[in-house]
Order: structure tokens, then sequence, then C-alpha cells
């Protein structure tokens, strides 16, 4: 009895303390507060060379995971095990060959399991979001999500190719300079069905004042070149590139900015077909108009 008694006490003051242990990981873990705050690209490679975490919390935090985040999966880029004291940045730098990419997502973990995440795109370039009352990250209406903190602008030549020496820039602000671009926006299929849309997919600026005074269209960079469309698979995030001063085919020519400042609202308008689960197509149109106005400066 008197050696039952030994083992009772002994697991008691055992749970006991890994509780209390608990409670204290779990205290610490509250007091913990990290940011992505920037990372650095060579531009040779385009390899992301240091992504920055900030550490806001109270305690010092212990980086033991950045993880790299795509459309397909989500993969571990390394182990840094790095402290950081509260109130500090460092520079935590990646393996070779993490190619940059403005809507893949970096995550960095602490120890006590904390994460922060942030695409590559808003950390190189900097955060430019639309000014809204709402969460500005998600629109949806009807079967497509629009997300408006993975939206760019890049330059063109006149015939369409993307500028080599430029980069894509958050869309919610172009300057006057840039002439020939196209745009580039994420949405998702949220609907049950797949959907393909034509070229005559669409996004239109309309400037809220004058001059200038004409809406300007941008028509879809299809990424099948023999029908002109773009597949849209359920359940998954794409990006759509619009180039075109008309729809694709024949002579193809860059559609400009205004070379001129204003505020524009814009209207990305759908045209294409649903795959239903029988075989059979049938129409699809929708018109999705942005919370916020792009401001050309």
């Amino acid at each position: 009895m008197f050696a039952l008694l030994i083992a009772l006490l002994v697991a008691y003051f055992d749970y006991n303390l890994a509780v209390q242990e608990q409670m204290k990981i779990e205290h610490e873990r509250s007091q913990e507060r990290i940011f992505l705050s920037g990372l650095e690209v060579d531009e040779q490679t385009n390899y992301i060379s240091y992504v920055n975490v900030t550490n806001r919390g109270t305690i010092e935090v212990k980086i033991r995971a950045v993880y790299v985040a795509n459309d397909t999966a989500t993969a571990l880029v390394c182990d840094p095990s790095i402290y950081i004291s509260p109130a500090k940045s460092l520079p935590i730098g990646l393996p070779s060959g993490i190619v940059f990419h403005p809507n893949a997502t970096i995550i960095a973990a602490t120890e006590r399991g904390v994460k922060t995440m942030e695409y590559e795109g808003q950390l190189r370039f900097g955060s430019v979001l639309p000014p809204s009352k709402y969460d500005p990250t998600r629109l949806y209406i009807g079967p497509l999500m629009l997300q408006f903190d993975a939206f760019w602008y890049r330059k063109t030549d006149q015939d369409g190719n993307l500028d080599p020496n430029d980069h894509w820039h958050p869309g919610w602000s172009i300057p006057v300079h840039t002439k020939d671009c196209a745009w580039n926006i994420t949405v998702m299929n949220i609907d049950d069905r797949n959907i393909t849309i034509s070229r005559f997919s669409s996004f239109t600026t309309v400037p809220n004042e004058s001059p200038p005074g004409d809406e300007r269209t941008w028509y879809l960079e299809p990424t099948n070149q023999t029908d002109y469309t773009q597949f849209l698979p359920v359940n998954q995030t794409c990006n759509i590139l619009y180039i075109w001063e008309k729809p694709k085919g024949g002579t193809d020519k860059a559609r400009q900015i205004y070379d001129r400042g204003c505020t524009c609202m814009v209207f990305l308008t759908f045209f294409g077909v649903f795959h239903e689960h029988d075989g059979s197509t049938t129409p699809y149109a929708q018109t999705i108009p942005f919370e916020a106005a792009i401001t050309v400066t």
C-alpha cells in the first residue's frame, strides 16, 4: 500500500509539472509576435537571397522553419535556428535556388509554433493595398474569387512582350510614363465546375475625371494559343494576364496606360463556358467591379 501511495504521489507531481510546463509554453507563445518585413533578390539569378523577420513581441523567439508555398505545394526551405530579441529584426539567408515569384508565399515559424506569412511580391515591392473598409484580399461575385493583394502591372513593348528589365509592381498605382503595359490578376474558381474563358475576357479602366475621358480595355493573353482560351480548374488559384488592345488574333498590339494623371475604376469582364458534370458546356459571363480605384500618377 505504501509503495502504491508513493507511485500515485510521483505520478501526481509528474502530471502537475507537465501541466505547469505546458501552461508556461502557452503563456510564452501568447507573447510572441513576429512578421516578415522584407526580402532581397539576386537580380542576376532571380533567386531569393534572404528574408527579414522582425520580432514585435515581448520575449525572445527562435525561428525554426522557413517555408515557401505556391498554388500546388508548401515546401520546407530551411531551419535557421536563429534567435531574435524583442524589437529586433534579422535577415535569414535562404539556400540557393529559391526562385522569386510575386504570387508565392513565404512562411516563417518559431520554435513555439507561432507563424507569419506574406506574399513575396509584397515583401519585395512594398504593400500597396486598395483603400477599402472591407477585407481587401477577397471578393467574389459568382464563381470567381478575386484576390486584391495579388494584383500587378508590368511594362511591355508595343508587340506585347513583357519587358525583361522590368518586374511586376503592385497594381494600385501606375506611373504615366509606363505606356505599354500588362496587368496580372489572381483569381480562384470557387464553383464546382471547371471554367474556360475566351479571348474576349477583358480588364477595363474608367477614369473618374476628365482629362482623360476615355475608358481603356486590355484583353486576355490566352494560355492556350490554339483556340485563344484559358482554363480555370475548380479550387485552383490562377493568374490571368491582360495585354492586348483588341481580342487576341491577327495583328496584336499592346494597350497603353493614360499619359496624364487620373483615378480609374476597374471592371473585369469574363466570357466563356462552364464544363458541366455530364460533359456538356453552358455559356458563362461575369463582371467583377473592383472596390477601389487605380491611380495613374
